[in-house]
């Protein structure tokens, strides 16, 4: 919307714009009847209303469950996509965001968690763990938490205030999460009672969408891998330096480097292939079908449909 300005009204000269002006009166001012009120932008001009409508909206869009461009996630810890309507979400120290353009998120959950385990089960069907966040009336570790409504609420299931998890997946009909708390690798199978199966130091892990017990993981001393669903841990000798790993597919788990290169593998773990290098260093990877997602820092968002080696951006904070 751009301001216009009433243009000035002149006598009927010669057309040179040296004439008189001609007086203009005001249009009479008709008291309101009863029951209305003057409007609050009355005697105000035309700019300053069209500026005052600005400043409202931008407020608006501000708001939780409102479009705002560039918000202050504080740090992006994870990355999920819907699998019902195929968007990317991104689990934040503020909440839990729906990407919605180059700049544009969204900040879906109505609360502001510090949310750091993060996946989804189905469609509008997501998990997550942290903390309640900055002046959140919660615990200080949430436990598993769930939101059946893409986001929005968010419910507690088990663990409240004594489990963080900072690694979470649903797959095989059960939940797999690392507890930093205590490095305890646990197993649900109905997101209520837990099976402790080991204690192990990993940064991240990923289970094989294939076999419920076999588990890839990276951690101080490297990768490792179980085959006993994470009972217990054997090291892989030759593996690249992996900070995050992710295993969408049978066939595939990817890995990425905190140098920012990006790898594969076709069997499990036990050879890998690099396939490119992200921009920044990584901080959360994702992959749904075809597309592989990246955080890296400055919470900017790129995506790989090319097995990794070129990537384009999804988001920018700026």
């Amino acid at each position: 919307m751009s301001d216009q300005t009433a243009p000035t009204r002149r006598g009927t000269g010669t057309g040179t714009g040296t004439e008189p002006e001609t007086p203009v009166k005001p249009p009479r001012r008709v008291p309101p009847g009863p029951g209305v009120r003057w409007p609050l932008v009355a005697g105000l001009s035309a700019t300053a209303v069209a500026v005052a409508v600005v400043v409202l909206a931008v407020l608006v869009q501000r708001g939780p469950g409102t479009s705002g461009a560039a918000p202050d996630f504080g740090h992006v810890h994870g990355l999920a996509v819907d699998h019902g309507t195929g968007t990317l979400y991104a689990a934040t120290h503020v909440g839990l965001f729906r990407i919605e353009g180059e700049h544009a998120a969204v900040r879906v959950s109505k609360d502001a968690p510090d949310l750091m385990g993060f996946t989804a089960v189905g469609p509008g069907h997501f998990l997550a763990s942290g903390h309640s966040g900055q002046g959140g009336a919660g615990p200080a570790n949430l436990g598993l938490v769930e939101s059946t409504d893409a986001g929005v609420t968010w419910h507690s299931t088990s663990l409240s205030g004594a489990a963080d998890f900072h690694g979470l997946q649903a797959v095989h009909s059960m939940v797999y999460g690392h507890n930093s708390t205590d490095g305890a690798f646990m197993v649900s199978a109905d997101r209520r009672t837990w099976e402790r199966r080991s204690r192990v130091a990993i940064g991240a892990f990923a289970v094989s969408p294939a076999d419920p017990l076999l588990v890839l993981a990276t951690g101080p001393g490297g990768l490792q891998r179980s085959y006993d669903g994470g009972h217990s841990w054997a090291p892989m000798a030759g593996a690249p330096a992996l900070a995050m790993l992710v295993w969408p597919q049978a066939g595939q788990v990817w890995g990425a480097g905190r140098d920012g290169s990006i790898w594969s593998s076709n069997d499990a773990g036990g050879t890998w292939q690099e396939r490119g290098r992200l921009p920044a260093q990584p901080l959360a990877l994702t992959a749904h079908e075809s597309t592989v997602f990246a955080v890296v820092t400055g919470n900017v968002i790129v995506a790989s449909t090319d097995g990794g080696t070129t990537w384009t951006r999804r988001y920018s904070p700026r």
